[in-house]
């Protein structure tokens, strides 16, 4: 029973500790001669994981039907799409 709340609270806390330990030390509004993209991909792989973790989470406490998993898939989506087109735009422009 406590392990899979210390597990939570490890992968929820301890990924935010090291996305923002990233994101402060190579941040993206810098302009870098050589990027840092592995360090920026860890992070976002982090970041990612976690959004899959809380979405295990709440999918197991929750039952719903198809068509609230299709909303939440439409959902995830457009944030996707939405961050693709800031970043796209970001290094763009």
């Amino acid at each position: 029973m406590l392990l899979p709340r210390f597990l939570a609270i490890l992968i929820i806390g301890g990924g935010y500790l090291v996305w923002n330990m990233i994101f402060r030390q190579y941040p993206l509004k810098k302009e870098y001669e050589k990027k840092p993209i592995i360090a920026w991909s860890f992070a976002f792989a982090v970041i990612i994981g976690q959004l899959y973790y809380i979405w295990f989470i709440f999918s197991h406490l929750f039952s719903y039907r198809d068509s609230l998993f299709i909303f939440f898939l439409v959902i995830r989506i457009v944030i996707s799409a939405l961050i693709l087109l800031l970043l796209w735009k970001k290094y763009r422009g």
